[in-house]
């Protein structure tokens, strides 16, 4: 019989694995690192998964885990215990910010933050810091932190450094600047759908790589082996989606720049942004995520914005064909960093859509702002 062979890898479903012997049975739990024990804890599938993503993060060893989300709680959870410090950066995901005034805060777990464009955590940093989390650039508003010096602080302090680099992935190499685990939420730009859920752990060594899956194993957390083969053939187009989403990015970040209803426009890519010398010395490429702060940021000045979108979709997340905006209010979720309680700011993701729409759509809505008429494009 002629062998059959495929482009892609197969998608091996499994509960129960099997063995060929009693002892290979009685001697499973040494699989659970290197192997297959049971399905929840990893199939072929799954494997080749974290393989792909652990070599686009430049990392030793990656783990699948259910979402972005549980990327980030899974790892805290994994390190750190009753009486340690967590040092997050102050424009961290909401979602993690909101765990940690729960759960952490009702685990004996403190916490603290560093503004969002740290370039040093020297003074904040305590005796009992475990883990030190980032984010570049910063949920909604978009600011890098000095990563190298951050790392080699934590580094001399004994104590792991994370980041949350969702918005850098395939386009950074965070280990070289002395990062120890990358965060990433594999339902953005690695699948490139906007049709599932999905978290990396990547990590920079065996032992943390040990730690940490042990613990996700323990939780009995696990991902969809048919998820797991989306991401999959995601991460086959990612480079060039990731282009088309750049080049797009930054033309519509340079057209808005002009426009007199906006403020500013926070995209570290864009030549001038506060964080673009950072941007050029960690990250190869942007991408479609940008966000704007519009003169009048109050909320009953945003809505026309909104009334009548049509390739604009609303919606939270991004990383798909699809353009997006999402509109966030950071006064409310900051502690280090400075914003009028009535300024809110809008999310954009520019999708793959006919360029004319997305511009169209966005002259409209600024159109429909009070005050100083829409500049054409020229």
């Amino acid at each position: 019989m002629t062998e059959f062979k495929q482009l892609n890898t197969p998608i091996y479903r499994a509960s129960t694995v099997v063995f060929d012997d009693l002892e290979s049975f009685l001697g499973r739990g040494s699989r659970l690192f290197d192997g297959y024990m049971y399905g929840l804890y990893g199939t072929p599938t799954v494997r080749e998964l974290e393989r792909r993503v652990a070599g686009i993060e430049g990392g030793a060893r990656s783990i699948a885990v259910p979402s972005g989300q549980s990327a980030l709680t899974s790892l805290i959870l994994a390190l750190c215990q009753p009486g340690d410090h967590v040092l997050m950066v102050d424009c961290i995901y909401g979602g993690t910010r909101g765990f940690a005034a729960s759960t952490l805060a009702r685990m004996g777990i403190a916490f603290s933050f560093i503004p969002s464009d740290a370039g040093s955590i020297a003074e904040h940093l305590r005796p009992t810091t475990r883990l030190v989390l980032l984010e570049s650039p910063g949920s909604y508003s978009m600011e890098v932190q000095d990563i190298a010096p951050i790392a080699a602080e934590a580094k001399a302090a004994g104590v792991t450094v994370a980041i949350d680099n969702t918005w850098g992935f395939g386009a950074s190499r965070m280990f070289e600047h002395g990062v120890d685990v990358c965060v990433t939420a594999l339902s953005k730009y690695a699948a490139g759908g906007g049709d599932l859920c999905m978290g990396s752990i990547t990590v920079a060594t065996e032992d943390l790589y040990r730690t940490i899956k042990a613990f996700v194993a323990g939780l009995g957390s696990g991902v969809s082996v048919d998820d797991a083969y989306m991401v999959l053939r995601g991460l086959d187009s990612l480079e060039a989606r990731l282009a088309r989403h750049a080049e797009r990015g930054l033309e519509i970040s340079h057209w808005l720049a002009a426009q007199p209803q906006v403020h500013a426009v926070l995209n570290p890519a864009l030549p001038g942004d506060r964080s673009h010398d950072r941007f050029r010395r960690y990250f190869t490429a942007g991408n479609g995520l940008l966000s704007i702060r519009l003169r009048n940021g109050t909320l009953d000045g945003l809505r026309p914005f909104f009334d009548g979108l049509e390739t604009f979709r609303i919606g939270a997340s991004w990383g798909s064909a699809h353009s997006l905006v999402a509109l966030a209010r950071p006064h409310g979720e900051r502690t280090m960093d400075s914003w009028t309680e009535s300024e809110h700011l809008l999310r954009l993701h520019i999708g793959l859509e006919h360029m004319d729409a997305i511009r169209t759509d966005l002259e409209n809505a600024l159109a429909r702002l009070p005050g100083v008429a829409v500049k054409a494009a020229q």
